[in-house]
């Protein structure tokens, strides 16, 4: 096991250490199976049209009552989520499939990507230009083959081996009209407002297991080869057993930037978030607003449709009877005391970067006394340095007193390009870079390890490492 996965370890079980909240082990009302589908977020109802807002609507409750029907009567989460966005793709009303919009070459060029909560399988495709249904060859891509993502011609070479209904490319710009998905996404660019097409839909079937999938025909006038984040798995699809279902809708590269779909599990898993509120913090102080929407459903049932753009299509349905689809949400679908002041995670980071600036502070003063004030003061503080690690504060301090008896020894600290990974919510990991200005300078990277205590964040474990071209004490 190397350094940084021992430190790591380390710091997650100093993190289990804190108390965490109480769950309920289930809900009031235990919901059986659930799904949510969306149709692309972005324009306004008002901004579609009538016309269009009633297609839209229409395939929606189509599409719902597929997914609905298939459940109530068994069918797996995978199966669901193939047999639903297949009637989507097959919508020219929505991007994906036969509306799919066209590159500035004035040809289609189609993502998709599924995900199996139960085993974690995937599969993908990118750029398919003759595929009719290219959620159903990501599915083969996830079990006929080892890979997780085709693109291009191989994906569509893949497809017509695997006997999958390929069509003319003509197929997808045939039989359009002003309300279909490729029109109204060039209108909307004209006229400056963004719609962003793609379809999705997420599954808790009555085995107990969650699946995921996303298919696009991307943006309107995008360049030859441009893929978002419906392919890629952890950024615009995300299933996990135990967690949740996700599907991405919006600015592809802003939600393969930020993760966005495997973050929402990973607050749920690391930092003991709900569903709701991790997606919540994603969507009002991850991304900036007009970038789309997210749907979700936890392995409990819960569902969650968000977005932060004029309108978003989508809709919800479940074991409890709860059948509904949705143009535009209240509120963008956040709770009504959702507000985008900075997260708990932003303002452990902004304490902590304080902390450590007046340890840097203290240092220049010559003050190792205050400099060390920081740190826990136990037996159990761990630091380790030029390959020798010290235990305890009082052995940490004398350590650093030797090693640094006078000022000029000391030089001038800073502390740069720090580095921030939440472990749970009372503890913090923490990289970055120190620098010793002196006659002889030393400069290096270090690893601190924070925790919370009653009095305030204190760190419990410091490795520092030094550049080998630097000079030695």
């Amino acid at each position: 096991m190397n350094f940084k996965t021992t430190i790591l370890a380390a710091a997650v079980a100093i993190a289990l250490l804190a108390p965490r909240p109480i769950q309920s082990e289930e809900p009031a009302m235990k919901t059986k199976w659930a799904i949510v589908i969306h149709g692309g977020a972005g324009s306004s109802p008002a901004q579609l049209g009538e016309a269009s807002s009633q297609k839209r609507t229409a395939g929606l409750q189509h599409a719902l009552q597929t997914g609905r029907d298939m459940l109530a009567d068994g069918a797996t989460a995978m199966d669901t989520v193939e047999a639903v966005i297949r009637t989507l793709e097959d919508n020219p009303i929505f991007n994906a499939g036969r509306g799919s919009v066209v590159t500035n070459e004035g040809r289609v060029e189609m993502d998709s990507s599924v995900m199996d909560g139960k085993t974690l399988a995937c599969g993908a495709v990118a750029g398919v230009t003759r595929v009719k249904n290219p959620i159903s060859l990501a599915r083969r891509v996830m079990t006929e083959t080892k890979h997780v993502l085709l693109v291009g011609p191989g994906a569509d070479e893949f497809a017509e081996a695997q006997q999958v209904p390929l069509v003319d490319p003509e197929y997808f710009l045939s039989q359009r009209d002003g309300d279909d998905a490729a029109n109204i996404a060039s209108a909307s660019q004209e006229k400056d407002e963004s719609h962003l097409g793609t379809v999705g839909c997420v599954v808790l079937d009555l085995h107990g297991n969650l699946a995921a999938g996303t298919s696009t025909g991307g943006t309107a006038n995008k360049l030859p080869g441009r893929v978002g984040d419906s392919p890629i798995v952890g950024a615009g699809t995300y299933a996990a057993n135990g967690l949740c279902a996700v599907s991405g809708t919006g600015v592809g590269e802003e939600y393969i930037r930020n993760s966005v779909a495997y973050d929402i599990a990973a607050q749920m898993r690391y930092a003991n978030q709900s569903l709701e509120s991790a997606i919540t913090d994603i969507m009002l102080n991850r991304l900036e607003p007009g970038v789309g929407g997210l749907i979700a459903v936890s392995q409990q049932g819960e569902i969650v449709m968000q977005h932060n753009t004029p309108g978003m299509s989508c809709g919800a349905a479940d074991s409890t009877g709860r059948f509904e689809t949705h143009l535009i949400l209240d509120n963008g679908g956040a709770p009504t005391t959702a507000t985008t002041e900075p997260s708990q995670s932003a303002s452990d980071e902004s304490a902590i970067t304080e902390l450590i600036q007046q340890q840097a502070s203290d240092w220049n003063a010559g003050d190792i006394d205050a400099f060390m004030k920081v740190y826990w003061k136990s037996d159990q503080l761990t630091f380790s340095s030029g390959g020798e690690v010290t235990r305890g504060f009082d052995a940490t301090l004398q350590r650093y007193k030797e090693r640094y008896p006078n000022p000029e020894k000391m030089g001038k600290l800073t502390f740069t390009d720090l580095e921030f990974l939440p472990l749970g919510d009372s503890a913090m990991q923490v990289l970055g870079v120190w620098k010793l200005a002196r006659t002889e300078p030393m400069e290096g990277k270090f690893t601190l390890v924070f925790r919370r205590f009653p009095e305030g964040w204190k760190i419990v474990h410091d490795h520092t490492s030094k550049s080998p071209d630097t000079q030695d004490d």
